[in-house]
């Protein structure tokens, strides 16, 4: 029976506030063919392949050391998971970060975040709890006080050329004119994405927060229910503002993130995935490629072993035959039985021609094994032989004759 993804299971009249999503990516329509659905990438983890997260894992790792040092229950847990089971290993972790305090904050984060889109929403008659009133604040008092009023809260935007769509948290219009690092003005009146963070630290995020930021401001509205992209207004396209609101520090502030350098992160991390892609696949020489034999071993192998032999090894042949005929020399009936079997068309002074030197060699390997001379020093020929010891040429026309 096949499986059914539950992500992509929906009431068609039900009133949506997020996009359709497949395994935690959203769909969107095709601009091409709205009767297409595509699979996007979220705009807030587009550039994670970018982001130096060191810190952050061994932040992770210690709390949840502390979280499976604080409860017996975990250590024994942990002590009987199977080591493919990974499931439970993925479940063990998240309950040691809870027990080590490493997602509250997180948690808390999350909790405010929603708050401020309460509290900028004037029909919301809701009472902040007391704990986040000094962050809300802050929260509310920075707006004031840099002139941003959120035109447009919690925004879907869809960016084709990235591929990738997401939520904005806002579009605010300026009431007053700001500066920009360039020395620039945005004047009263603009349009501009912003995104809030809660995190403590801004340190290692900052790269993928420009990205994030960069891809909705070069993006387009986008209406989840019809599913179908809307007119979008001039929203400026050289920064954005990123707002950093720590949760529990009763501070606020602003930060300009420039859509540029965001835009060109989207390039360098989509050129990254299109490389591990490829990688994946293995195509185009993107794998570890084996070295094949040298192909003077495969030549020796269809040929037998025969190569043309250098220029200078019939010297050093010669050479070596007549150590040889001394050798057999220096034993009396060894020199009798050599000169009688001497071929009859080949001279006893050398040098010699390859083919007299072929019939030499056979008289000698006879002489030598009937009266156990050895070889008074190695065949020039030896290094030249190649492969196994059993499939050698050991034959006296080895890099003699053709």
């Amino acid at each position: 029976m096949p499986s059914i993804d539950v992500d992509e299971l929906y009431d068609a009249n039900e009133q949506r506030n997020d996009f359709r999503r497949a395994n935690g990516a959203p769909l969107v329509s095709d601009p091409e063919d709205s009767t297409k659905t595509l699979r996007y990438s979220r705009p807030s983890s587009y550039a994670k392949v970018l982001d130096d997260e060191e810190a952050l894992h061994q932040w992770r790792l210690w709390k949840a050391m502390q979280g499976v040092a604080e409860s017996k229950a975990l250590q024994i847990a942990v002590a009987g998971a199977r080591d493919e089971d990974r499931e439970t290993k993925k479940e063990l972790r998240e309950k040691a970060l809870d027990k080590g305090a490493a997602n509250e904050k997180a948690d808390q984060g999350t909790g405010l975040h929603a708050m401020t889109a309460r509290v900028e929403t004037p029909t919301d008659t809701w009472e902040p709890p007391a704990l986040y009133e000094p962050d809300l604040t802050a929260y509310t008092a920075c707006l004031e006080r840099y002139g941003l009023v959120s035109e447009m809260i919690e925004v879907p935007i869809v960016n084709d050329v990235w591929r990738a769509a997401g939520t904005a948290d806002r579009i605010y219009r300026l009431t007053k004119t700001l500066t920009l690092p360039t020395g620039e003005q945005m004047v009263a009146g603009t349009l501009v994405v912003g995104d809030l963070k809660t995190g403590q630290k801004l340190d290692f995020s900052l790269p993928g927060y420009t990205v994030q930021m960069a891809i909705y401001a070069l993006g387009s509205l986008y209406d989840i229910v019809n599913e179908r992209r809307m007119p979008t207004p001039a929203i400026d396209d050289r920064w954005t503002i990123l707002v950093h609101l720590p949760v529990g520090k009763a501070r606020c502030e602003l930060l300009w993130c420039s859509i540029e350098i965001g835009n060109y992160g989207a390039y360098l991390a989509q050129a990254v995935k299109e490389w591990r892609k490829k990688w994946k696949s293995g195509h185009d020489f993107y794998d570890e490629l084996p070295i094949p034999e040298p192909i003077e071993n495969l030549l020796a192998e269809e040929l037998g072993a025969w190569r043309p032999a250098p220029s200078d090894l019939r010297e050093e042949m010669n050479a070596w035959i007549i150590e040889r005929v001394r050798a057999c020399g220096a034993h009396k009936l060894a020199r009798q039985r050599l000169l009688l079997t001497w071929p009859e068309d080949v001279t006893t002074r050398g040098p010699w021609t390859e083919l007299d030197m072929v019939k030499i060699l056979d008289g000698l390997d006879r002489v030598e094994a009937e009266f156990s001379i050895p070889f008074p020093s190695e065949d020039p020929r030896a290094i030249y032989r190649s492969g196994h010891r059993a499939n050698m040429d050991r034959s006296n026309g080895f890099m003699l004759a053709n």
